[in-house]
């Protein structure tokens, strides 16, 4: 991934997954990287972000991250 831009809260990338853009950031302080949904969704065979959201599959992952504590695995979309 490559750095396209820097503000006072962020690094933003852009980068490639097997021909699919994909978009993050990092916060300049925590170092926490937050992936752009609408960039993960089809690299994951979903129409959209809404679409990959609505999977129960995704929701009980999801569901699953936040019980065990571990993780905060949607912050911001």
């Amino acid at each position: 991934m490559r750095c396209i831009h820097i503000d006072l809260k962020y690094e933003h990338f852009l980068g490639d997954y097997h021909g699919h853009p994909i978009k993050a950031r990092r916060d300049v302080k925590t170092g926490e990287v937050l992936f752009d949904a609408e960039s993960v969704a089809p690299i994951l065979g979903f129409d959209s972000a809404e679409a990959m959201l609505s999977d129960e599959a995704v929701l009980a992952e999801l569901n699953r991250q936040i019980t065990n504590g571990k993780a905060t695995p949607i912050r911001k979309l």
